[in-house]
């Protein structure tokens, strides 16, 4: 027990004098095998090995890779467009379009990042320009992204399947209304803001004007729902969807659109390789922290100590939600899940609460931390894009963890509405 407390300590040591969590993971795993003595040399390298090369985990290189391409062929000013003839005429109309094309560009790339980073430029350019300022057009940028990994595909959803054995094909509906609750939320609070700064809108697009913008952005439209039918059908697994996806985004790119040039597609692996190594050293390392949990019966233990204060489920849940908020301040994603989801899996188990209901939970609740200092990613890439400073961002954004926050009480107390869809 007092080397488990130790291993613990370091481990929390490390990642307040900011070592990235790989390592963090990889150097807690190694003193604790070297002070327990308990595993030979080879078995850590062989472990981490082992645990990334899963067929199941191709699917989250894949999904890193479509969000890139995705991001690059041109895709972006057509989903603005369109999201702009449909509700550009509402009060506070370039917010509203805002929201939807992250809806939109969510069921492309699936990442925060990619649609922050993706549909930034284009929409604070457009929204400062129609004479919004720069403060709100920086909030709600920053804030419409999390949507991404909500609505499928998601890398997030993906690496939670493949950790919690849940099927991703679930997750992936489960994550289509928590979405949408989150785009209606979050178009509520931009009404209200524009209806008191007197905001502009456009004039309401007919019909010929509509069918001209979907026709534009049919073919990324399309991606979800290649990726949800190939899954449902059982036609391909996620490993193939992804595959699929990525296949169809560089299809796009080069045949239908014919923006990706040989110059660009260099520059897309560049930053995949990078992204996707990132990933696969954190999947590697989870790989043997995971086992270090095991072994010290962290889940079992933290699940005692929970259960000793308290018996009911709902304060359990709301514990769990704390945490896991606490969490995202100041983890990435994926860091957060391998993490922490070895120890809160059993305590989910124990309380009766369906795993795709946790998954679309978990990922929504490190989704705010990507809002929330001090990693507050989302936050940090809009204001550098809005050419503003990280405060003036923050305060912008604040009236969104409202709707984000309502929409995760929401999910919380009714499971029906992220199940709503997995009965089929």
């Amino acid at each position: 027990m007092t080397t488990g407390i130790c291993i613990i300590v370091l481990f929390l040591v490390l990642l307040l004098i900011r070592v990235p969590a790989a390592f963090c993971m990889l150097v807690t795993t190694l003193a604790y095998a070297l002070l327990t003595n308990s595993v030979p040399s080879t078995f850590i390298p062989q472990a981490m090995v082992s645990g990334s090369a899963s067929y199941t985990i191709m699917a989250a290189p894949f999904f890193i890779l479509v969000g890139e391409l995705m991001n690059s062929s041109g895709i972006t000013k057509r989903l603005f467009r369109f999201a702009n003839v449909l509700v550009g005429h509402i009060t506070g109309g370039l917010g509203h379009v805002n929201i939807l094309s992250s809806v939109f560009f969510a069921g492309v790339s699936g990442s925060a990042i990619a649609d922050a980073a993706g549909l930034g430029n284009v929409e604070i350019k457009a929204m400062v320009d129609a004479g919004y300022d720069p403060d709100f057009s920086v909030g709600i940028t920053a804030a419409s992204s999390t949507i991404g990994p909500i609505i499928p595909p998601s890398s997030p959803m993906v690496l939670y399947g493949i950790m919690s054995g849940t099927s991703i094909g679930a997750l992936f509906l489960a994550g289509i209304p928590t979405g949408v609750l989150m785009a209606g939320f979050m178009m509520l609070v931009v009404y209200l803001i524009s209806k008191k700064r007197n905001y502009p809108k456009s004039q309401r697009a007919n019909l010929s004007e509509i069918w001209a913008a979907f026709r534009e952005a049919f073919w990324a439209l399309l991606s979800p729902v290649i990726l949800i039918v190939g899954m449902l059908t059982g036609v391909a697994t996620p490993t193939e969807t992804a595959a699929i996806a990525a296949a169809y985004s560089l299809f796009l790119g080069v045949f239908i659109y014919r923006e990706m040039t040989w110059k660009s597609l260099m520059g897309i692996m560049k930053n995949s390789i990078k992204s996707i190594g990132m990933v696969m050293l954190l999947i590697a390392t989870g790989t043997v922290f995971a086992w270090m949990i095991g072994t010290e019966k962290v889940a079992e233990r933290s699940a005692d100590l929970l259960f000793s204060m308290t018996s009911n489920p709902w304060l359990i849940l709301l514990l769990i939600n704390l945490f896991l908020l606490f969490v995202g301040t100041f983890m990435e994603t994926t860091s957060a899940l391998l993490v922490t989801l070895p120890v809160l899996m059993p305590i989910v188990r124990a309380i009766g609460m369906s795993p795709v209901q946790f998954g679309v939970i978990m990922i929504l609740l490190l989704m705010i931390g990507m809002l929330t200092p001090p990693m507050a990613l989302c936050l940090f890439v809009m204001a550098k894009i809005g050419g503003i400073s990280f405060d003036r961002a923050f305060k912008a954004v604040m009236p969104y963890y409202v709707a984000l926050l309502g929409v995760l009480v929401l999910i919380n107390l009714f499971p029906g509405i992220t199940l709503l869809l997995t009965g089929l």
